[in-house]
């Protein structure tokens, strides 16, 4: 058994030369799950796979840089031939909402004639197939998730947007490979809280989570990628790196 997470966006609020935004597809147990759909990243999930070969859709929060693309995506599935039933989605609170008002008075069809939605919080789970996923809240303006995704020992968490705290360090617990945003450099008293993390701090959960590796994402427009590795490097105890377009990652059982 493996799983593999490919980055299909790893921008931060907007894209850049090479970067879309926020998107990540796991694949384990014959299941495709995407995580987020940022500006531009299921254009790179279209390299590979189309839409319709995804088995289910997270979505961490409402902001757009993680979600827009699925409006891309309603039409991709309303419009293909060979696409049938309804693609599950589940997503955190206000997510739906937003999509919906997107659409109104656009079509004839609904956001939900496409979309299986399920809105997830806190302590949910779910199972696609034997792949497991288990939701914490993640402090952020918004209500936010956290995701855990487990399957035969293999463990890969997902920040989504998130300034830290107590929730996130447990859900990334032990963590084989944790994709943690890192949006700011240097210190965290210089921008406003409650909001993102700095490289520093993301690798200060990562060391209390006890995580194998560290993969740095949703790193801002501008921001030297060069500081972020370096002030990141300087505090994890582990392997750690950063998130770029279309890298896999592998996690495989240990030994």
């Amino acid at each position: 058994m493996v799983l593999d997470l490919t980055v299909l966006g790893c921008a931060g609020s907007h894209t850049g030369v090479g970067r879309m935004c926020s998107g990540y597809l796991i694949e384990a147990a014959g299941k495709r799950i995407l995580l987020d759909a940022g500006n531009g990243s299921t254009g790179n999930l279209q390299r590979e796979h189309r839409v319709r070969d995804l088995d289910a859709i997270v979505i961490s929060h409402r902001h757009v840089d993680h979600c827009i693309d699925l409006i891309g995506c309603y039409y991709n599935l309303r419009f293909d031939p060979d696409h049938h039933g309804r693609m599950p989605l589940y997503a955190a609170a206000e997510v739906h909402e937003l999509l919906t008002g997107l659409l109104s008075g656009d079509s004839p069809m609904s956001f939900d004639d496409v979309f299986e939605h399920h809105e997830v919080g806190h302590g949910d789970h779910i199972q696609i197939g034997e792949v497991s996923l288990t939701f914490a809240r993640s402090l952020h303006p918004v209500p936010t998730v956290s995701t855990r995704i487990e399957v035969e020992g293999l463990t890969v968490v997902y920040s989504g947007d998130s300034a830290g705290g107590p929730d996130l360090v447990e859900i990334a617990r032990g963590a084989d490979l944790f994709l943690c945003e890192a949006t700011w450099t240097g210190d965290a008293g210089d921008h406003p809280p409650d909001i993102h993390l700095t490289a520093m701090d993301a690798a200060k959960v990562a060391n209390e989570a006890g995580v194998d590796r560290l993969v740095l994402t949703h790193i801002a427009g501008g921001t030297d990628r060069e500081r972020v590795a370096a002030e990141a490097s300087g505090v994890f105890e582990g392997f750690m790196e950063i998130a770029d377009d279309l890298v896999r990652y592998r996690v495989e059982p240990r030994g």
